[in-house]
């Protein structure tokens, strides 16, 4: 793991998927997978990130911009504290995903959290495989 986050209780979360790494994320367990569909071939699920006219950071931004001014620095400060023992390329890929989100919540997090802005924007222009393999 390139970052450690620590559970109070155990969720029924944990049921259905299993931790991964940072490359891939939670991950579903195989035990609940849905088998593939046979139409004309082998059909699975479809994966939102694979669609790049899919804006899967749209609903970040609109939350992020009915915030009140207090809630938007708690939000950055309790963030920029939560990702501080992570590694660096996490913290960059956290950050790219906030400015896809606003703007403004990718450069406060990227000042809160000590990051380059500048590599920021140009992290967040790449695709989703490209900013993975640049945050690796």
């Amino acid at each position: 793991y390139t970052c450690f986050f620590s559970f109070l209780s155990p969720s029924p979360f944990f049921l259905f998927y299993q931790i991964s790494n940072s490359l891939s994320g939670l991950v579903f367990g195989e035990h609940v997978m849905e088998p593939p569909l046979e139409i004309e071939g082998a059909m699975w699920h479809y994966d939102p990130k694979d669609d790049p006219t899919d804006d899967c950071f749209r609903a970040g931004g609109d939350l992020w911009r009915v915030l009140t001014e207090d809630k938007k620095e708690l939000l950055i400060q309790n963030t920029a504290g939560d990702i501080a023992p992570c590694t660096e390329n996490i913290k960059y890929r956290h950050a790219a995903h906030c400015y896809l989100a606003d703007g403004e919540y990718g450069k406060r997090f990227a000042e809160a959290a000590g990051l380059d802005l500048d590599k920021v924007i140009k992290l967040s222009r790449l695709n989703n495989k490209e900013l993975i393999a640049a945050t690796i």
